[in-house]
């Protein structure tokens, strides 16, 4: 029974771990706006704008009236559009 209560209290504490190494990646990751992400695309505000509408990409998080993506997505989108581009 002990190694039981030994197993479940191990298994709170990895999961505690893995949200806080979740939480600290997030805090220290920068926002990306709307005009800086479409220019990383090299494509127009408007074009990112109906792209989120088609669901190609997520709609950005919001802050008071200030909208963001982080950049770790941001990046992620960057390099399929490279990878997809390399094979056409």
């Amino acid at each position: 029974m002990k190694t039981s209560l030994d197993h479940e209290l191990l298994k709170a504490i990895y999961k505690e771990m893995q949200e806080l190494k979740k939480a600290i990646q997030v805090k220290d990751e920068r926002r990306v706006g709307r005009y800086e992400f479409a220019k990383l695309l090299n494509i127009e505000p408007e074009t990112l704008d109906a792209r989120i509408r088609d669901s190609r990409y997520i709609k950005p998080y919001k802050d008071g009236r200030k909208s963001f993506w982080l950049h770790s997505y941001v990046q992620s989108v960057i390099l399929d559009v490279e990878l997809e581009n390399k094979v056409a």
